[in-house]
């Protein structure tokens, strides 16, 4: 019998990236694009597209995909491309926060250490969570002011203090930590993870946290 596959994506901040790999964890191909903010839509579909070129669809299982906090468009893209590819398809599609990605980089960067997840979220607030080395939530994910943000932070985590994402570097006040280099959502990361991790825990369901900033003329 053929393998199964499983795809991961993210589109939550911008840049566009995807792993494709098999269930036991061998990885087929891992693609990420520089795309502007705003052109998920465009560039999500050839790069899968191109992925899966000498695969067969039959064969995919999961689809794993970041959910935010992020982008409000970034999110709603990988959101309605995973759920047509299981119209197509059949596979199963799981949601991870981006949050929850963050740290699982922090921790596969230096084990054993507690785990700050930030995300900027303009308008003086970041997006925040705190994380054991076993990459558990410690807290709730949030939006908040920094000043809040970094009092949660230093409340809910031990020594050995990991902070990673495009927040880290806004927070102040901590004494023992490593601010974990960051670029972008490791997707074969969350293709591993994914592939391991019961679906029912993981529903494919937006975590936006706050409203759009866009509004609907009155």
């Amino acid at each position: 019998m053929s393998e199964r596959l499983i795809l991961a994506i993210d589109t939550s901040f911008g840049p566009v990236g995807a792993t494709l790999a098999t269930m036991d964890g061998r990885l087929i191909g891992q693609i990420e694009a520089d795309n502007p903010a705003g052109t998920q839509a465009e560039t999500l579909p050839p790069l899968v597209a191109k992925l899966f070129e000498g695969q067969d669809f039959k064969r995919l299982l999961r689809v794993a995909v970041t959910v935010g906090p992020g982008a409000f468009t970034g999110v709603r893209v990988g959101l309605a491309f995973a759920k047509g590819l299981r119209l197509a398809t059949g596979a199963e599609v799981m949601g991870f926060s981006t949050l929850d990605c963050l740290a699982a980089q922090a921790v596969a960067h230096k084990p054993c250490a507690n785990a700050g997840a930030i995300i900027d979220a303009k308008r003086g607030e970041v997006y925040v969570q705190a994380f054991s080395h076993l990459s558990e939530p410690l807290s709730e994910a949030a939006v908040a002011p920094i000043a809040e943000a970094s009092a949660l932070l230093q409340r809910v985590l031990k020594p050995r203090m990991l902070l990673i994402g495009s927040g880290a570097a806004l927070l102040d006040g901590f004494g023992d930590v490593e601010i974990v280099p960051f670029r972008r959502i490791d997707t074969a990361l969350l293709a591993r993870r994914a592939a391991l991790a019961d679906p029912v825990r993981y529903p494919p369901v937006p975590a936006y946290l706050r409203a759009p900033d866009a509004r609907l003329p009155a």
